[in-house]
């Protein structure tokens, strides 16, 4: 499909939802960049907030503290229709022995101004955090509850996935408990270093390396609070002669009763050109909350055990992961992480990870 007809369908869309709308009754992704405990506080102007984790590992190959991420979250609200919003990560930092430079960097995650017509339609552009699966909208450490990602949403979806673009995203309320979300951008999409590994080829944010441009987009429907389903896709050019396609198609799920909760996601991608031209993988997870305010010092406080399955197939190579865990929340926006990994590679080591994230 050629930049003009992409440009024109995501057009098409905000012209079709321009009217269309409803009271908001609910979040269209929780935990997503309109839901941070920072923004509930209420107030307008510029509000500050982030999050940070540090972890211990703890098997045959390292035994380390990591300080992994410092992430400052802005957001200015210029008026009530138009909103500014920024994530700027600090990662590792620290001095490499012997030398003088760091092992860090800095950067920015995300970086975008949305302009407001309604409920179903607002239009966004800038460094978006690209709607391809739940997990990429969901990523901050505080907001889940085992350490490492799912190796899916390192190697097939590379989380944190960021493109420069524009576009629109939306919710409808098709009843009284159910909702739909839409978001749909034009963005420069992922560069040639794609055909050896999804993960290295993601874009420049400065300039599109082929004329050609991508299209990203992701529906959500949830028929009922504590169910939400999602389909997304990314298409679009990554060599710089635009000869050759990534595609890659997901599917997510979210369940939540009580105490339960189950997600998971699957993700495919297809990489024209490429050896390893057809790649795949999944995560299934169940938690459970038990022990709801027994820490009488933090009556807000709560336990999680979680279990995890992981894999993916990149046909160079395959791996698999199980994960069980437990973690403590002393409050909603912190948790306190410990579980246990058993990998089938020989060249990945079992063992504890211990880590500990928290909001601000």
């Amino acid at each position: 499909m050629g930049s003009k007809k992409l440009l024109i369908g995501v057009l098409l869309v905000g012209v079709a939802a321009l009217n269309a709308g409803a009271k908001e009754q609910r979040t269209a992704v929780p935990g997503g960049i309109y839901d941070k405990p920072f923004l509930k506080k209420g107030g307008k102007g510029t509000a500050i907030g982030g999050y940070m984790d540090q972890e211990l590992f703890w098997n045959d190959k390292n035994k380390t503290f990591t300080q992994h991420r410092f992430i400052p979250f802005l957001h200015g609200e210029v008026s009530e229709r138009i909103h500014v919003m920024a994530e700027i990560e600090f990662e590792y930092g620290g001095l490499v022995k012997g030398k003088g430079d760091t092992d860090g960097e800095i950067k920015l995650e995300f970086a975008t101004v949305d302009l407001n017509f309604s409920e179903a339609l607002t239009y966004r552009a800038g460094l978006i955090l690209s709607p391809l699966g739940r997990f990429n909208l969901q990523h901050d450490s505080p907001l889940n509850d085992l350490t490492n990602r799912p190796l899916v949403n390192r190697e097939i979806i590379p989380t944190t996935l960021a493109e420069t673009g524009m576009g629109f995203f939306g919710t409808f309320y098709p009843s009284e408990k159910s909702l739909l979300g839409y978001e749909l951008y034009v963005v420069n999409g992922f560069n040639g270093a794609t055909a050896t590994s999804i993960r290295n080829g993601r874009g420049s944010h400065k300039a599109d390396n082929n004329e050609q441009k991508a299209v990203v987009g992701r529906l959500n429907y949830s028929p009922m609070l504590g169910l939400d389903l999602g389909a997304s896709a990314h298409r679009g050019a990554y060599d710089d002669a635009g000869d050759h396609a990534l595609t890659i198609f997901a599917l997510d799920g979210d369940f939540n009763r009580g105490p339960l909760q189950l997600k998971g996601e699957y993700a495919q991608a297809s990489v024209d050109g490429a050896v390893a031209d057809q790649q795949w993988g999944y995560y299934a997870q169940a938690a459970y909350h038990f022990l709801p305010g027994v820490v009488r010092k933090f009556p807000n406080s709560v336990f999680t055990g979680v279990v995890r399955y992981d894999a993916i197939d990149l046909e160079t190579r395959d791996e698999k992961r199980y994960t069980v865990g437990v973690n403590f929340r002393p409050e909603e926006d912190m948790a306190l992480k410990l579980e246990y990994e058993v990998y089938d590679q020989d060249d990945q080591s079992n063992g504890l990870v211990f880590s500990v994230a928290s909001y601000f």
